[in-house]
């Protein structure tokens, strides 16, 4: 897996609201997911400061490429963290 530094907004289409994607677009390229794992939340504890709550999706596209995405439950905007390789 490669973890990037600073993940990267992204576009999601979601067939349900607030659901898992279906098709995501990255650097003006759609990628459309054939299978998703997921979601997996990540919470930080009260006790650490500012709350952070994200849920995470292992997904693969129809290509046959491997993404780690999230969506920040605050704002419900989506990112990629990562790639498998």
């Amino acid at each position: 897996m490669r973890l990037l530094r600073q993940p990267i907004a992204i576009s999601v289409i979601s067939i349900i609201p607030d659901g898992p994607p279906f098709c995501f677009r990255l650097r003006n390229r759609e990628h459309r997911i054939a299978w998703i794992w997921g979601p997996e939340r990540i919470e930080t504890g009260w006790w650490r400061g500012r709350a952070i709550a994200r849920d995470y999706y292992r997904v693969e596209t129809a290509a046959g490429h491997r993404f780690w995405l999230f969506r920040n439950l605050e704002e419900g905007r989506w990112f990629l963290h990562g790639d498998f390789e």
